[in-house]
């Protein structure tokens, strides 16, 4: 059932979180846990007047390409251990999807704690990451900047908060991102309560202008750059000098970054740094129509899909014409031969996710018909959240 926002209601999730989650805190007073709060939809599951199961979904932004639509962000997901195997989480993961449905989120994204377990639900695998471990030594191939400046200190500087949010939002305004959050000035405050320690470090060219930033923190040792963006190659340059500047044997550098990132073609000598691609998000498309509305096609073609196996959204299921040609109804249902057939699970790989249409096809996630020389648009997931 859908919970109500009150100090009832809190005083009832606030036990059950802090038992699933370990926490030693009273999150009624934590500002982490209530900034969260006070943007969500609450959960629940009672069993003799005590609440027994708690999921908690943000109301966020999300870019998909030139279009900003709602995204529900799935997280503090609990059960009092004597409660677990009794469905409740079963029956409130479906009753939050029909309640986004309603609401017109088109997308859901969470961070899962086991893929197959979600994948019943319709989420996917859709964002991914790429996480660079660099051998101290090295870093020497980065030497202090000579144009330019760099500026470091922390979110309360409102000079570097700036620069920062206008890149953040410059990256969003080319429009080619396809799942990427639109932050709102709590959830940018937020953050940065989050992680403890954090510092900024900003890039402003000669002209004064911000080209690139970086949050980092060093956390056991281990120097962790945690969002790193550029817009030129003079920027990363730029930041990489400050990793460098930090250098020491004792410690081990990550920097994360983008699945499609080039970080490392910077590096002179590529054996000194380390990469992987790590599965991060799992996305659910709550409203087809919507997220076919705001993907471009490759040429300007047009396309059939048919959707199949949402047991949820039923009015996903179907086959669907996109035709960037048309004047106006772009995207609709039509009754023809589909092009290309998938289940809701495997189109999100395609559609929201890293596979091209010939890539998923060749793998088996989606059946040809007939060919069509087209293919849905990539873009990128350029930042990463938490929640």
């Amino acid at each position: 059932m859908k919970l109500s926002q009150n100090k009832e209601t809190l005083d009832q999730i606030a036990p059950l979180v802090e038992y699933a989650f370990l926490k030693n805190n009273d999150i009624r007073e934590d500002p982490n846990f209530l900034s969260r709060y006070n943007h969500s939809m609450g959960f629940g599951e009672y069993k003799d007047n005590h609440l027994a199961s708690y999921i908690m979904v943000n109301e966020f932004k999300s870019r998909i390409f030139a279009k900003k639509v709602k995204m529900g962000g799935v997280g503090y997901v609990a059960s009092y251990p004597e409660n677990r195997g009794q469905g409740d989480i079963n029956r409130l993961m479906k009753e939050i999807i029909l309640e986004l449905h309603d609401q017109n989120y088109a997308i859901s994204d969470l961070a899962p704690f086991s893929e197959t377990f979600y994948r019943r639900y319709g989420y996917e695998n859709a964002i991914y990451e790429k996480m660079y471990q660099i051998r101290p030594e090295y870093l020497r191939f980065f030497k202090p900047i000579k144009e330019g400046k760099l500026m470091r200190g922390n979110w309360s500087d409102s000079s570097l908060k700036e620069a920062v949010i206008k890149l953040y939002q410059a990256k969003l305004n080319q429009g080619e991102q396809r799942n990427t959050v639109d932050r709102a000035d709590w959830w940018w405050d937020r953050l940065d309560t989050y992680y403890p320690g954090r510092s900024i470090c900003v890039y402003f060219d000669k002209f004064q202008q911000p080209q690139g930033y970086m949050f980092y923190r060093i956390v056991e040792r281990n120097f962790r750059a945690e969002e790193m963006y550029y817009q030129t190659p003079q920027a990363a340059q730029a930041l990489l000098s400050i990793i460098a500047s930090h250098s020491s044997s004792d410690l081990k550098y990550y920097v994360k970054m983008p699945e499609e990132s080039l970080l490392g073609e910077f590096f002179p000598e590529q054996e000194g740094i380390t990469i992987k691609t790590i599965p991060y998000m799992m996305t659910r498309i709550i409203d087809m129509k919507q997220v076919l509305e705001a993907l471009p096609l490759v040429n300007n073609k047009k396309l059939t899909i048919e959707v199949t196996d949402d047991d949820i959204i039923v009015e996903n299921n179907g086959i669907w014409l996109v035709n960037d040609a048309a004047e106006e109804t772009r995207v609709r249902k039509v009754e023809t031969d589909p092009d290309y057939t998938a289940s809701l699970t495997n189109w999100t790989k395609v559609l929201l996710g890293h596979l091209t249409l010939k890539r998923a096809v060749q793998l088996g996630f989606v059946k040809e018909n007939h060919p069509v020389n087209t293919d849905f648009v990539k873009g990128e997931v350029s930042f990463y959240d938490y929640f």
